[in-house]
């Protein structure tokens, strides 16, 4: 395995070039999210390239931070052959695809996230999906004192984190 930890530099967005095969299409939708992202989180994953500047994966990320007017990207450069990068920027996007989401986890951070104040459109979710997860206050159930003691209960307290989980 290849050491690329030390290879961070910051790159013109002028000296960086596309990968004219890339697969990947990234629409208005996605980059405005991504824009978003960079906004609220800063740029927190840097542009992966080959020596000469070819960007192996970060397309979509270039793409925002263009559109948001920054003149330079973080980006980590790889000492991969031609094969490593082309098959690479396939990885990329593929890999992730093959993860799920743990949807009642999920509900539970994002109502979290929301009751504390944190702007949750901001993590890439469209407002239908976001509905969809957490549903609107009209249409919480009530609970009566019985149900309401029985799932108090039916938690567990993770000795890592001391997040309190319904069982």
């Amino acid at each position: 395995m290849k050491d690329s930890t030390n290879n961070i530099v910051m790159k013109p967005l002028s000296e960086l070039r596309a990968y004219q095969f890339n697969a990947r299409l990234h629409d208005g939708a996605q980059i405005d999210a991504l824009k978003r992202s960079i906004k609220e989180f800063g740029f927190t994953n840097p542009v992966l390239i080959n020596s000469s500047g070819r960007i192996i994966a970060g397309h979509g990320r270039m793409k925002a931070a263009d559109e948001l007017g920054m003149s330079e990207l973080p980006c980590l450069v790889l000492d991969l052959s031609e094969a490593q990068s082309r098959a690479y920027t396939i990885a990329d996007n593929q890999l992730p695809q093959m993860a799920s989401w743990d949807f009642d986890m999920l509900a539970v951070e994002l109502d979290e996230l929301q009751e504390s104040g944190f702007d949750i459109s901001t993590l890439g979710f469209n407002a239908e999906e976001l509905t969809e997860m957490l549903g609107s206050p009209n249409e919480m159930p009530e609970i009566s004192e019985e149900e309401d003691e029985k799932a108090e209960k039916d938690t567990t307290i993770c000795p890592k984190c001391q997040h309190e989980f319904v069982l």
